[in-house]
């Protein structure tokens, strides 16, 4: 019985979903964007023309810069147009209300984004809600728009933002805390939930991995840029994630087969790799792989003397006093390295 927080129906859709998306070209064109002031330098102070930039800004990441967008500022109330961006310019609105369309194509050949001025107020909210806005205009850009059915729809824009690079964003936005008189309650401002939304980050995050791995954005930046939310569920799904990197490679080595659902999920084995995290200090949400890790160990564990290791394996060998001297070498924690070694490979 598995106590994952999302279904294995759940699971399966995250990943034929990310295939279909890949298929149709849907990769970080950068580093995985975090909500810093590094991705996002420019001064927000709540107008629209500050709104208009922090959606250009999201464009750019993904390498959107030259689809033409007006963003259109609306009335929560009656969903009236209050104000409208487009290429830096703010005004009055001009523009037809959406009747509750977030993005729609215009004649013009661009498109149009709608924003409540409600949604101003929170900045996850605001952040997310544009991010999302992004995945549905490479929905609609790479004409992937109907491979998702009906309420599909929502939660693929929230995918496609995530195999953009936007996946940190997308898993803030699935899982924000808001303190209210009962204490403090999860509300998302996404399709997918926090658990989905968070195994679809993992999937990038090894993606990346795969795709450019001299160029890895820092597993400790990824953790500080996360939410309290998504941060506590990332380690269980990179786990789960780490458990299923052959149907990983397969997003971009054969899409259209794991789109088509011809792939078996399995749950890790997380007897072995708990228990030698905690020997060793390594564990599903750093930037190693569990199963590099553990053949890495086996042969440390065969070298007779740790001056034959590079500086990070005696790191492993040896344990450290509290004046920082090594102690000597720790035969009893060798021979369980070796056995769980040995378990893994049955």
């Amino acid at each position: 019985m598995s106590d994952r927080p999302w279904t294995e129906d759940q699971a399966r859709w995250v990943f034929r979903g990310a295939a279909t998306l890949a298929r149709a070209g849907a990769e970080p064109v950068g580093p995985l964007v975090l909500p810093t002031a590094e991705f996002f330098p420019d001064r927000f102070d709540g107008s629209a023309d500050s709104v208009g930039k922090l959606l250009d800004r999201l464009k750019a990441h993904v390498g959107f810069s030259d689809v033409p967008t007006a963003l259109l500022l609306t009335d929560p109330e009656d969903g009236s147009v209050v104000s409208s961006c487009s290429s830096g310019g703010c005004g009055t609105g001009q523009v037809k209300t959406l009747a509750g369309q977030r993005v729609t194509a215009q004649k013009d050949g661009g498109y149009a984004v709608q924003v409540a001025t409600s949604e101003i107020k929170n900045p996850t909210v605001l952040t997310t809600v544009l991010t999302r806005a992004v995945g549905w205009l490479f929905l609609a850009e790479a004409d992937v728009v109907t491979s998702f059915k009906g309420r599909e729809r929502g939660a693929a824009g929230d995918l496609a933002a995530t195999m953009l690079g936007l996946g940190v964003l997308v898993a803030n936005g699935s899982g924000i805390e808001v303190k209210g008189c009962g204490g403090m309650k999860v509300h998302s401002a996404t399709s997918m939930g926090a658990p989905e939304a968070t195994l679809a980050l993992a999937i990038a995050i090894e993606r990346e991995r795969l795709l450019r791995p001299t160029t890895l954005t820092p597993a400790a930046a990824i953790a500080k840029g996360l939410d309290p939310v998504p941060r506590a569920l990332l380690a269980m799904a990179s786990e789960y994630v780490a458990a299923n990197r052959s149907i990983v490679r397969r997003l971009d080595d054969a899409p259209d087969a794991v789109a088509a659902g011809s792939f078996s999920l399995k749950e890790p084995q997380a007897s072995i790799t708990g228990r030698l995290g905690r020997w060793l200090g390594f564990g599903a949400s750093k930037e190693v792989d569990p199963l590099d890790e553990l053949e890495r160990e086996a042969a440390m564990a065969s070298v007779s003397s740790p001056k034959q290791l590079p500086a990070s394996g005696r790191k492993m060998l040896y344990a450290a006093d509290a004046a920082g001297k090594p102690r000597g070498k720790d035969d009893a924690r060798l021979a369980e390295i070796r056995a769980l070694v040995d378990e893994s490979f049955e």
